[in-house]
């Protein structure tokens, strides 16, 4: 080899894809620390650097250099010597906020160390828990729902007229339970129950006591059990039954004639194969399977059905497909825009 020949190729196309993922693990974990290390909380007030490196014992400099970042992702803003929250900190990063995001931030976390030590996810020696929802998990759920897809599910579903009249709504593994909070809001004539496993409804009740509801809670596994009752409206949101033909089926048979079936799920389009598809199909797969119904690709369970046979077969059950609505909200847990989508059907046989 002749050192002065130059490669075939420039390098650029190569080192631009690993400054960009490095850069965006720097980013993560600085916001991740700023979160820990209460930034966000202490700028709600205007400071001084040097005030807010006393405040959290924190290198001068480095506070310097962590702000100015703050800054340049227009998450913090300067006058002066003064830095301050913008609005998307105050409302998004403030622990005192009703629509903090720390939980949901915070939660990626454990992906990110699994893809840091992938030599050993690859070979099984390091892997997520189980899919089931500890009391960390169903905090980051309600947090990311309140972001706006529940307020804009709650708006649609509630301009339906079956909903008006509707005395009784089930929330099927309704986990946090904040769906059907919201529901009894603006309906104080409803009567809400979410239905889950009995550790999941241990953290419900905190968010029904907090929000001063009525919601009533119904223990049980809606694999083997039966739902408790027929209810006027059953409402599903990102559940592992929810794209499932034998829970379809028990749905159908625990709606009152005339009733709402409304399911919210991922639904991925066919053929996405982009890199974000890919790299997230991956991580889905980093999952212990042993305990789990999952499929092979993110949010997917087994005996799921594709989102037209799905429609298909509730309309062979005696469903009415009134609408479909496409979920168009970044959302952390399930997904991206508009592959979620939330079907409304209604029992008509």
């Amino acid at each position: 080899m002749n050192v002065t020949d130059r490669p075939a190729i420039s390098v650029e196309g190569l080192q631009n894809i690993v400054e960009n993922a490095v850069n965006g693990l720097k980013i993560y974990n600085l916001l991740k620390n700023s979160i820990e290390m209460g930034v966000f909380d202490v700028l709600s007030k205007e400071m001084t650097c040097n005030q807010l490196s006393e405040k959290l014992e924190i290198e001068p400099l480095l506070t310097y250099y962590l702000l100015e970042i703050l800054v340049k992702l227009e998450l913090v803003e300067k006058v002066g010597e003064f830095y301050r929250n913008t609005t998307t900190s105050e409302i998004f990063l403030n622990s005192q906020s009703d629509y903090k995001r720390l939980d949901c931030i915070l939660s990626m976390e454990e992906p990110v160390n699994l893809w840091n030590n992938l030599d050993r996810t690859l070979k099984g020696k390091i892997s997520k828990k189980d899919e089931n929802f500890f009391p960390y998990i169903i905090q980051v759920l309600a947090e990311d729902c309140l972001s706006g897809e529940l307020q804009d599910t709650v708006e649609l579903v509630g301009d339906y007229p079956e909903f008006k009249s509707a005395k009784t709504l089930l929330d099927l593994a309704g986990g946090h339970g904040m769906y059907p909070i919201a529901f009894s809001q603006i309906n104080p004539q409803l009567q809400c129950y979410v239905f889950d496993l009995p550790d999941v409804l241990v953290e419900t009740q905190k968010y029904i006591e907090k929000y001063n509801s009525r919601v009533r809670t119904i223990p049980g596994n809606f694999y083997t059990d039966g739902l408790g009752s027929t209810y006027d409206i059953i409402f599903s949101s990102y559940n592992p039954g929810g794209k499932n033909p034998n829970i379809a089926e028990k749905v159908y048979n625990s709606l009152n004639m005339g009733g709402l079936f409304i399911n919210k799920q991922y639904f991925p389009e066919s053929g996405l194969n982009s890199l974000g598809d890919l790299l997230d199909n991956m991580e889905w797969n980093f999952t212990n399977f042993e305990k789990s119904n999952k499929g092979s690709k993110r949010f997917t369970f087994k005996n799921d059905l594709q989102f037209k046979k799905y429609l298909s077969f509730l309309e062979d059950l005696g469903f009415s497909i009134i609408d479909v609505h496409l979920i168009d909200h970044v959302n952390t847990s399930f997904g991206t825009k508009s592959q979620d989508k939330m079907i409304i059907a209604k029992k008509v046989r």
